[in-house]
């Protein structure tokens, strides 16, 4: 019973954390997106964006290693992190000297490279708040992580909203920003002493063990940070900021929704991990029900994105921004490769195969950017908006046969298409039966969506029943 309210406090914990954040965040741009205007919303976007093809280089892989060598009890703790944070320390701060160097190289206008020079000291508080988290995620206490996420993206917001009231320019949002990752690694430091002591002595063994192992992590997430944000950097030097801030008025709506498949992962990636060692038809059980439940979630959302993307445009945007409604629709189709793609990510990481995905990854950062080359001319920002779609579903596959033919396991099987059909009927209805008004057809269509689903038998008691008592056995290989 103990574990179980364990395991329930994590999800409950991970999800009201994930929502809060993700709402606190798209509130966030929507503001600014109005107030900024089209063209300084793009250049905000794009220096964020521009740091975070860094934060491959700051993090080094080590996040994933720490989750997953603390739910095996693998090595001492406190010797663990220790080392992990002054690698962290020092990869931080070589990122930010490559982010200031690489921007001024590419011969941005000198107000960007001011910009990124300030806000890259993010690299580093970033860096040690993601270290402290993924202690409490080895430990299956991510309640902690939620207090440090939802008390600093409250204070941005709020913060926000004062400097627009104040009419702040753009740097001012920037300095903000700074303040606000520096106040969220100052809590995750400040809980991370419940877990671990740290220990300024090196351990020349565990370091060469960390830098054999993060090898395929780095280069597997420099991959991914590329292939999921080249477009906006791509954009920026071939249509300018106008064009970057119609396309992420689209990816803002969309991008936060992945929270969802992003905080069931969470719980059951060190879950994964510890079954992969000790039990194999438990490790079976648990991807396959995730991966269920994440697909019904996410292509009914899709749907309701896609069908309704005008309204959604209309209701949250100014005129200036409705040119990109049929990017916010290509991108809407993403969500459920996107999410697909997150849990199965996950389990070649909980697998020890990440080299799969770290292959899988690379061809198609390589597709990602031969696409854009050949779509942002033509169609401009829908056309990277294609480009992402494209390789999202590319990558979705090969890591599908990846999956199949190494681990013998499936995130989509034949009764899949029970799904899909009641998808579809949430689309007829969306799109032409209560077409008159959008929160009334939400709810219906919500409820006729998970009646349809439950007649199909894609919905069953012993489902969840089962689900529940996965996740409380496989956690209980947990100190």
């Amino acid at each position: 019973m103990k574990t179980a309210r364990k395991v329930a406090t994590n999800t409950t914990a991970i999800l009201f954390g994930n929502i809060v954040v993700k709402g606190l965040a798209l509130l966030i741009s929507i503001n600014l997106a109005r107030y900024l205007g089209v063209e300084y919303f793009g250049e905000y976007n794009f220096v964020i964006t521009y740091l975070s093809l860094f934060v491959f280089l700051a993090n080094f892989g080590l996040d994933s290693i720490l989750i997953r060598d603390i739910s095996r009890n693998k090595f001492n703790v406190n010797i663990f992190v220790s080392n992990v944070l002054m690698i962290r320390i020092l990869t931080s701060l070589l990122s930010i000297i490559l982010a200031i160097t690489v921007v001024y190289v590419l011969d941005y206008p000198a107000e960007t490279i001011m910009h990124v020079s300030l806000l890259s000291l993010i690299l580093l508080f970033q860096g040690l708040s993601y270290l402290f988290e993924s202690v409490f995620h080895g430990n299956l206490k991510m309640h902690y992580s939620s207090i440090s996420m939802v008390v600093s993206k409250l204070f941005y917001a709020l913060a926000v909203f004062i400097l627009i009231i104040l009419d702040e320019q753009l740097i001012s949002f920037f300095y903000l920003y700074v303040i606000t990752e520096f106040i969220r690694a100052l809590i995750s430091i400040y809980y991370s002493r419940k877990f671990v002591s740290i220990r300024m002595s090196i351990d020349l063994k565990l370091c060469k063990y960390l830098l054999k192992e993060c090898i395929p992590f780095i280069v597997g997430y420099a991959l991914l940070i590329i292939y999921y944000r080249i477009d906006i950097l791509m954009l920026s030097k071939m249509e300018g900021n106008i064009a970057v801030g119609l396309y992420s008025a689209a990816y803002k709506l969309t991008d936060p929704l992945l929270f969802i498949p992003g905080a069931l992962v969470s719980v059951l990636m060190p879950i994964m991990s510890a079954n992969y060692v000790n039990n194999r038809p438990k490790l079976k059980q648990v991807y396959s029900l995730g991966s269920k439940y994440i697909f019904q979630l996410m292509l009914f959302i899709s749907c309701i994105l896609y069908v309704k993307s005008s309204y959604i445009f209309q209701v949250l945007y100014t005129v200036d921004y409705y040119s990109a409604i049929l990017t916010f629709q290509i991108l809407s189709l993403t969500v459920i490769f996107n999410s697909l793609n997150s849990i199965q990510n996950s389990l070649l990481v909980a697998s020890n195969r990440q080299k799969i995905n770290t292959v899988s990854v690379g061809f198609c950062c390589i597709l990602n950017v031969a696409l854009n080359l050949i779509l942002i001319p033509i169609y401009n920002y829908n056309g990277a908006a294609i480009a992402t779609l494209v390789s999202v579903f590319i990558l979705f596959a090969i890591e599908f046969l990846f999956i199949r033919a190494e681990l013998s396991l499936s995130s989509l099987n034949r009764s899949s298409y029970k799904i899909v059909l009641a998808s579809l009927v949430v689309c007829i209805f969306l799109s032409n039966i209560l077409d008159f008004n959008f929160f009334v057809g939400i709810i219906v269509c919500s409820s006729a969506y998970i009646l349809i689903l439950y007649v199909l038998g894609s919905i069953s008691k012993d489902d969840i029943l089962l689900f529940k008592s996965l996740l409380v056995n496989a956690s209980e290989n947990k100190p």
